[in-house]
């Protein structure tokens, strides 16, 4: 039987189970395989691929760790019915900012400050600190409709607490991350500050414990690794961001220009 789905022979320099996982993997990140989707059955899936079927169980295997595709003994393979958090990357709105963009409900499934923690060397070159400058750090899960979806770690320059007028506490920090999740808005409201603009760069990571047990996927599950600098219009570093998303909650977008 023919595979409904528009698959192509796989070729490449890669090893043949990982280019097998990525054209699925693209297929379904593009809307070419639908969420709830079943997928033809292996011979024929094999068939149309032009590889083994233990090249493709390989493969198959790769993406159900990834939480991409969900197998049903005695039924078949089918993509997984997750909803997608559409996100704009021109639009430097905070993570917060893009969930509530997308029409999902921003929340926090743990949240955890520390202040005075002396801050290493990448996080002083990027904030730009004198050596040994401790700062405050925000370790947060980010979920979008209750769902786990990015594991957040945000360094701040102590200092730059002592810019409100008054100075807020961690606990003011605390209850207004909470209660609207954007450090964006408590620069904005507690410390009267803007942030102009982000420099990020991205690049795919791969869970550890620790993040797979917080945004409940498996161990070595594909991640988005964003690292973000935010700056005040005159170039201050005001935040550093490294947040880890959970590739298949998200379907960016990037407005590019020649």
């Amino acid at each position: 039987m023919k595979p409904s789905q528009p698959f192509q022979p796989v070729q490449g320099s890669s090893s043949l189970p990982d280019r097998v996982a990525e054209q699925l993997r693209s297929m379904i990140i593009d809307g070419e395989l639908r969420p709830g989707a079943r997928l033809s059955t292996e011979p024929d899936l094999a068939t149309a691929l032009s590889v083994s079927r233990s090249t493709l169980r390989s493969a198959l295997d790769r993406l159900e760790r990834d939480g991409l595709i969900v197998r049903k003994r005695g039924i078949g393979t089918f993509v997984a019915q997750h909803d997608h958090v559409h996100t704009n990357l021109n639009a430097n709105t905070g993570a917060t900012g893009l969930i509530r963009a997308s029409g999902a409900t921003p929340g926090v499934a743990a949240l955890a400050i520390s202040q005075g923690v002396p801050a290493e060397e990448r996080v002083i070159q990027l904030l730009e600190l004198e050596p040994a400058s401790p700062v405050i750090v925000v370790r947060r899960v980010r979920t979008a409709n209750n769902r786990p979806v990015i594991f957040a770690t945000e360094y701040l320059p102590t200092a730059l607490l002592q810019r409100g007028a008054p100075p807020p506490s961690l606990s003011d920090l605390e209850q207004s991350l909470r209660a609207d999740q954007s450090l964006h808005a408590f620069f904005k409201t507690a410390l009267g500050l803007d942030v102009h603009h982000g420099m990020a760069r991205l690049r795919p990571a791969k869970a550890d414990e620790e993040m797979a047990a917080e945004l409940q996927v498996p161990a070595e599950s594909l991640l988005m690794y964003l690292e973000q600098v935010d700056y005040e219009a005159d170039g201050t570093p005001l935040l550093l961001s490294d947040e880890y998303w959970v590739a298949d909650a998200f379907a960016f977008s990037v407005h590019r220009m020649n």
